[in-house]
């Protein structure tokens, strides 16, 4: 599928440039960053430097005053303390083509798929691993196809069919089989004071005995004196010497305070089950975790900005912290952070690591 891609997506740019070069629009733009990292875990201090660059090229034409057609292609180009510069470190980002019209758009090839409202502890971060720490907000893609149409009342549907999707996505644990392909949707719908949607995905997930997997997914936002979002899904799986079920459910909110120049505080909390019925907890053979987040966000001039996020495991009592302060110019992006984190996994984000330190990072966009 992946080489299928590739000629595809290669033959539609050239069909481009060779028929209409005058009617072409071409964007060429890039992100370098470089960080340092100092970090204090298993007594001793550990020191990690590394740089990135992330080139994008997108090329577009306009067909009508509504239809659009574009291709985008980027790479993801890494190197890292005691890592010899290869070309392992050079990774396709994006390289998907879209055709958009005044309500509809179909995309094909790498791409992000993200939806759902929950921002610190994602009940559906299905496809992406999108880190609310990271300040270049840097994700894997999934090869696939993805149609959505929005209708005039504000609803919307989404399509997608993945295949050749070898690593797991999101927050699974298991890749898909190898060969098969991965289908799901959502719609979308307007509500009194916000939105409400259901989305749904199956795939086969590779193991000693392949197995089909389901997930279900009921999302929903109102603005009403604050802001108020949940995220509920199931997972079924067909096997019979694990979990069939597991649930997950996010509740949060937010609100911005009127103090200063604005304080916006969002939290949530994450109640993730695996039981072996759909409907009931075993306390003897069922699992529960429970994590708390909160982020506070405080832009001290129009220039600086700072934010803290704690997480806190109801189940190993553990506390993780973040802050971060981050200085933005016209394109230069400087970001000090400071950490600490416990030696056990952080469920529902990614993590720099155990131990607690410091991190700076500059960021360059052309």
């Amino acid at each position: 599928m992946k080489n299928v891609l590739y000629r595809f997506q290669v033959f539609v740019l050239l069909v481009i440039i060779t028929t209409r070069v005058a009617a072409v629009e071409l964007d060429m733009r890039g992100q370098f960053s470089t960080q340092l990292t100092r970090r204090y875990s298993d007594d001793e201090w550990l020191v990690n430097a590394g740089m990135q660059y992330i080139p994008q090229l997108r090329l577009s034409q306009t067909i009508s005053s509504a239809n659009i057609f574009d291709l985008e292609l980027s790479y993801h180009s890494f190197v890292h303390t005691n890592q010899e510069a290869s070309w392992d470190n050079l990774k396709l980002y994006r390289f998907n083509v879209r055709y958009a019209t005044e309500q509809s758009e179909i995309q094909i090839g790498l791409q992000k798929i993200n939806f759902g409202p929950a921002q610190l502890l994602r009940s559906l971060m299905w496809f992406d691993r999108l880190d609310p720490r990271d300040p270049m907000k840097i994700t894997e893609g999934v090869y696939g196809l993805r149609y959505r149409y929005n209708f005039l009342n504000n609803a919307n549907i989404w399509l997608w069919s993945l295949y050749g999707n070898d690593e797991p996505k999101g927050y699974e644990i298991t890749p898909t089989a190898a060969k098969t392909p991965e289908f799901g949707g959502r719609a979308q719908i307007p509500v009194q004071y916000g939105e409400l949607a259901f989305s749904f995905h199956t795939r086969t997930v590779k193991n000693r005995r392949d197995y089909d997997a389901f997930r279900f997914g009921l999302d929903g936002r109102w603005d009403y004196i604050l802001g108020w979002w949940f995220e509920a899904v199931i997972d079924h799986s067909d096997i019979t010497y694990s979990y069939e079920f597991g649930k997950l459910l996010t509740l949060g909110s937010d609100y911005t305070f009127g103090i200063g120049n604005g304080l916006y505080i969002v939290t949530e909390h994450m109640i993730n089950r695996y039981t072996e019925e759909l409907i009931g907890y075993n306390d003897i053979t069922d699992q529960d975790i429970q994590m708390s987040a909160i982020m506070l966000n405080y832009p001290l001039t129009f220039f600086d900005n700072l934010m803290l996020i704690g997480f806190y495991s109801w189940e190993t009592k553990d506390f993780y912290q973040y802050v971060g302060w981050q200085r933005t110019y016209d394109s230069l992006v400087l970001n000090v952070s400071a950490f600490n984190y416990p030696e056990s996994p952080l469920m529902g984000a990614n993590s720099f690591g155990a131990g607690y330190g410091v991190q700076l990072m500059f960021i360059y966009n052309h």
